[in-house]
């Protein structure tokens, strides 16, 4: 008896289990295309195709000497507006104090010049900001940890914040994902966390992982689905084939 229910077992498990052939190629788990949203001419680039860059580290600046003139400007502007109000502020009180032995236009102007330095004030903190982020915009800096893969731009190159040119590609070095197709047919049978076998382009290497995404949409030239495995130790770019184990 035993020997015919574990002889069922092996077989109901040869019926159901199959195996679905699959290609697929290696993509970096994060890539990003990097561009500007300010125009002006490259003045400095401060990296390359492969070098690694950290969290916000600069990778270029555009030429802004005319923003930071602007900006001292602007602070100059705003050391005379606290001055001024300063003294407004000081005049008006005194006024307050009075305001009863003397005529009502005096009064009132000494208001208007307090209110009025309040504003100026205002304004040129306002216009600081403005400048600023306007300059903090002809820098780019790295979203995220990451590897250049590459590098459109030269010193000198105009750059135009209408066409979003790109200017560098990130990508994560140390994380990539398989992008598997298969086939449309097996759409009902593919769940997450099914078991992928798979080699790399001519490495008799065998490897395995866990599909962790299913696309919900289907290839519609290629009549294919598309699913996602997470892998730590390819390439970007290379390819490979395995085969999908589903019930």
């Amino acid at each position: 008896m035993i020997k015919i229910l574990l002889t069922t077992l092996v077989l109901n498990s040869l019926i159901f289990a199959q195996d679905i052939y699959a290609t697929f190629n290696v993509e970096a788990a994060k890539e990003s295309k990097l561009t500007l949203s300010s125009s002006g001419i490259v003045k400095k680039i401060y990296t390359d195709i492969g070098d690694k860059v950290k969290k916000d580290q600069l990778l270029l600046e555009l030429d802004n000497e005319d923003l930071k003139t602007s900006i001292l400007l602007e602070k100059k502007k705003i050391e005379l507006a606290k001055l001024n109000l300063k003294y407004s502020k000081k005049a008006y009180e005194r006024i307050v104090k009075i305001k009863d032995v003397i005529d009502e236009e005096k009064y009132d102007n000494a208001i208007s010049n307090y209110e009025r330095s309040q504003i100026q004030l205002a304004q040129a903190k306002a216009s600081l900001a403005n400048k600023e982020a306007q300059l903090e915009k002809t820098y780019l800096r790295a979203p995220y940890e990451g590897v250049i893969s590459s590098k459109d731009i030269e010193l000198g190159s105009g750059v135009s914040s209408a066409k979003m040119e790109t200017l560098f590609t990130l990508i994560t070095p140390n994380e990539q994902i398989l992008k598997i197709l298969v086939d449309e047919k097996y759409l009902k049978k593919i769940k997450v966390g099914q078991i992928f076998r798979y080699s790399v382009d001519s490495s008799d290497t065998k490897r395995e992982a866990k599909v962790s995404k299913i696309y919900p949409s289907i290839n519609p030239k290629k009549r294919s689905v598309t699913l996602e495995v997470l892998a730590n130790d390819l390439k970007v770019g290379m390819f490979g084939h395995g085969y999908l184990k589903v019930d």
